[in-house]
């Protein structure tokens, strides 16, 4: 079944006539999902007999080229006049969580809506083969990226400067962009779990976490590493081990079909044995492809049970406040009968 054919399948389910997704200023990846169209602005329409791309002048030559859905020229009618043309009467499944409010008001006098989010989630959960292949290219990017930087890596370079330089280094390798704003956060920053870069000195005797990931082809890497810069006490070390015990305990443990939170309290048993687990404050991991975060998720509250061919993260941390912090990340492919670790970069203890 094609893409589009299991929107289809999933619309017929819930007694739906359409479904509708706009992006804006490139807000909602689904429509590059189901259409190919790369633009930044677009409204899809997928129903049974209908594939409607509706763009504006900018991107029409871009959208004949890039999707095989029937265009649909806006000319000078504004978007909102031209999409309540064509679903004006009908029920009409939408991304909720995406679907802005001033759409939703202007458009609901005359549609009925229904939430169609989770379905579309479940679309796109499970990644084909080239999406798989995608999600390679970007890690193998944002990995020599890093490497690169390592290489330039001096004591006293501030976190904002090792953080452009490795944007940098993923640009010039072959990414679109960063998939997300880099996170480099050394000594106490790193009990920051979202510690963007600051004008700190990355100092000797600290712990650095490395939070990073490219865009290529318009899928999504996500990995994290910890380095020791210089000498550091055994206490960091001890908790480093630990922190990688966990993902990779996790990571063994793991297959489809498991709920995410079972995948989840895998990683925090064993912190918990060293008594590290009050130190991990967020879930396990999430899935990741055209956007970073996408579902499933691994947390103590998914109860969902997890399919296979997803690409999830594995990313336990430990955060000490005021102290330091440790994150491990890879991307990983999860099947029915076990995983395979995407991405490569060494995880061993590593001094810098």
């Amino acid at each position: 079944m094609t893409r589009t054919d299991k929107v289809v399948e999933k619309l017929r389910e819930k007694d739906l006539d359409l479904f509708l997704s706009v992006t804006l200023e490139g807000s909602n990846k689904t429509v590059r999902y189901l259409s190919n169209f790369s633009g930044d602005t677009g409204v899809i329409i997928v129903g049974k007999n209908e594939r409607f791309l509706v763009v504006d002048s900018r991107f029409y030559t871009q959208a004949s080229q890039e999707s095989d859905f029937e265009l649909v020229k806006l000319g000078n009618v504004a978007f909102f006049d031209k999409v309540l043309e064509m679903i004006k009467g009908k029920k009409v499944g939408i991304e909720g969580s995406k679907f802005s409010y001033s759409w939703y008001k202007k458009l609901s006098s005359s549609v009925i809506f229904e939430d169609f989010e989770n379905e579309i989630s479940q679309i796109r959960a499970v990644k084909e083969p080239d999406e798989v292949e995608k999600i390679k290219k970007a890690i193998e990017v944002a990995q020599n990226a890093l490497k690169r930087t390592l290489e330039k890596f001096h004591v006293g370079m501030k976190e904002r400067e090792f953080s452009a330089l490795l944007e940098y280094e993923m640009v010039i390798g072959g990414a679109q962009k960063p998939s997300f704003e880099t996170i480099v956060a050394s000594g106490y920053r790193g009990a920051l779990p979202h510690g963007l870069a600051s004008d700190k000195p990355i100092e000797h005797g600290e712990m650095v976490v490395v939070d990073f990931g490219a865009l290529v082809d318009g899928y999504c890497s996500d990995l994290t590493r910890t380095f020791a810069v210089g000498s550091v006490p055994q206490e960091y070390r001890d908790a480093y081990e630990t922190v990688l015990k966990a993902q990779m305990t996790a990571m063994r443990q793991a297959h489809a079909g498991m709920e995410g939170r079972e995948i989840d309290a895998i990683a925090r048993n064993v912190l918990q044995s060293k008594g590290l687990g009050k130190y991990f404050s967020h879930g396990l991991g999430h899935a990741v492809g055209m956007d970073v975060h996408e579902l499933p998720v691994l947390n103590p509250k998914y109860d969902k049970k997890i399919p296979a061919g997803v690409v999830v993260t594995f990313e336990p941390g430990v955060y000490v406040p005021e102290k330091f912090g440790i994150r491990i990340e890879d991307d990983v492919f999860l099947t029915e009968n076990g995983y395979e670790c995407l991405s490569s970069f060494n995880k061993e203890f590593t001094y810098i």
